[in-house]
């Protein structure tokens, strides 16, 4: 796994996430707590080129661990706010 959970290359979030996207986030988040990390999905693809709602859950799980289920929809809920107030071009 990269260092560097932050850098990507390309947004390919979804600019008008629903509950799928949430749900993709909670799965990249998962992902980031398994006892195994080279069991993660994300072991074949460390740099993490593109920046998705699955893997951004991946990244901040990464960073935050167990976090409650309330925290995380929070999270996902300011994120969306984010990339809103920032449109990537």
């Amino acid at each position: 796994m990269s260092d560097d959970l932050l850098s990507y290359e390309e947004d390919k979030r979804n600019t008008n996430p629903d509950s799928n996207h949430l749900r993709n986030f909670n799965a990249g988040w998962t992902e980031a707590l398994k006892d195994d990390p080279d069991k993660s999905k994300y072991k074949e693809n460390p740099e993490l080129p593109n920046l998705t709602w699955e893997n951004l859950g991946y990244r901040l799980g990464s960073l935050f661990g167990e976090t409650s289920k309330d925290l995380r929809e929070e999270l996902f809920e300011w994120c969306k706010e984010q990339q809103a107030e920032n449109p990537r071009e």
